[in-house]
């Protein structure tokens, strides 16, 4: 081979080696741009529900979710705006209604949701829309009252009839109390051309209705119309079920109209958190459940506090919510020993009980049917204890039920204060785990 052309074939080489380390840079840098993108939270969505011009407003209803929970919610805003005009108004996550007034005539805006999830506002919906001359009326906006547990709701209203066109003009609202039962309407009379009417008494998670009606020599016409879904409320509930010196038992009524809940409970003892338990609620958790917090020292002062933490179905945002707090304070110390005797049919129970606060006078029993979807309660009995100075003791026997899975449970407890309880066993009994 010439020296030229060993030369010009090395040359090609050195190209084509800076031409692979090249596309390799380039490949590891598209693949790098990936990977970040893949990281960024899904974005937001918003929708412009509904929109109507009149002569000096523009009035929207809009709906926000915000699944990955990536907007900053106090960059979340409606913003109308053209070449000469800029109008911002913040709303929350979920269905939000409103209007802006004060605008110019025969005018064009364009109405957007903006929110910003980190990078920045982001434009989540927008639509363009003229001010014009609308006869009739219109729902300008419709709030809940936010103060603690009402049902109603405030309906800002404006009427335009400059020829005297309706004879009289019905609010009317409409509410189901179950998401397949019958709508109930109530209206009221709108007597001026700006009102703002309370509705009362909407008991009611579901949709509801609300619309204008004008009445005219030739019947009646639908002025305007807007569909209202209540804030969500959780509705779950937690109290004490039973005290002992080293244990807390609470009960959990759960919301069924959510999937997945965790309740969180936070013990705190002299202002310090000393421990957190969890509970989980899934789809298929029909009843309510134990909570039981143990590991702690008797006579001792602590404060708990329960938070639930779940997916608004409406907004889809986690959320938490605190739904339970409480100082209590635990049973001083008593001890017990306890013996189970298995017969044919019966079982026979001894309990010998050191209680020098005197907190237990009750022995008792309680046994549930558990092999059908439900527990059933099957029977129960309550005996006295035999009293020698501080120590009691007492010796009872208990029926064995017939059914094919059973649960007895054997507790102590205050004559008076039931909660003061003290679980000495819990039997259970399956055939099909045998």
């Amino acid at each position: 081979m010439s020296k030229t052309r060993r030369k010009k074939n090395e040359e090609t080489k050195r190209r084509f080696e800076a031409i692979k380390d090249l596309m390799s840079t380039f490949a590891m840098t598209t693949i790098a741009v990936v990977a970040a993108v893949t990281l960024i939270p899904a974005s937001p969505k918003a929708e412009v529900i509904k929109a109507v011009a009149l002569t000096e407003e523009i009035v929207y209803q809009v709906n926000v979710t915000d699944e990955d929970n990536a907007l900053d919610l106090s960059t979340l805003f409606v913003v109308l705006e053209n070449q000469l005009e800029y109008y911002e108004q913040s709303i929350c996550v979920g269905e939000n209604s409103g209007y802006f007034d004060n605008l110019e005539y025969d005018t064009e805006y364009r109405l957007s949701v903006y929110g910003n999830k980190g990078f920045g506002q982001e434009r989540l919906d927008t639509l363009m829309i003229t001010t014009v001359e609308k006869i009739g009326g219109t729902i300008l906006s419709v709030t809940p009252d936010n103060t603690d547990f009402s049902s109603s709701y405030f309906v800002d209203v404006s009427i335009y009839d400059p020829d005297l066109k309706y004879d009289s003009i019905n609010l009317y609202y409409g509410f189901s109390w179950g998401h397949d039962d019958d709508f109930h309407y109530s209206s009221v009379a709108v007597t001026s051309s700006r009102m703002n009417i309370e509705l009362l008494g909407i008991h009611t998670s579901e949709p509801f209705h609300i619309y204008l009606e004008g009445v005219t020599s030739d019947g009646t016409e639908l002025l305007d119309e807007i569909w209202v879904t209540p804030p969500f409320n959780l509705h779950a509930s937690i109290y004490m079920n039973y005290i002992s010196s080293e244990e807390i038992g609470f009960y959990i009524y759960n919301d069924m109209n959510i999937g997945n809940i965790i309740y969180e409970m936070n013990t705190y003892e002299n202002d310090l958190l000393v421990q957190t338990d969890q509970i989980t609620f899934d789809e298929n958790d029909f009843e309510g459940k134990d909570f039981i917090i143990s590991g702690l020292s008797p006579n001792t002062t602590y404060i708990f506090e329960c938070i639930a933490i779940y997916t608004n179905p409406q907004t889809l945002r986690q959320e938490q919510d605190s739904v339970y707090q409480e100082e209590i304070t635990t049973l001083d110390v008593y001890t017990y020993s306890y013996t189970l005797e298995t017969f044919d049919d019966y079982f026979e129970v001894t309990i010998i009980l050191d209680d020098p606060n005197h907190y237990f006078q009750i022995p008792y029993y309680e046994s549930y049917d558990t092999s059908g979807e439900f527990d059933v309660y099957i029977i129960g009995d309550t005996f006295s204890f035999t009293n020698h100075g501080d120590e009691k003791s007492v010796t009872f026997t208990i029926p064995k039920p017939t059914s094919s899975a059973y649960r007895i449970t054997i507790s102590i407890r205050n004559q008076l204060d039931f909660s003061v309880k003290q679980i000495i066993d819990i039997i259970i009994f399956n055939t099909e785990v045998e």
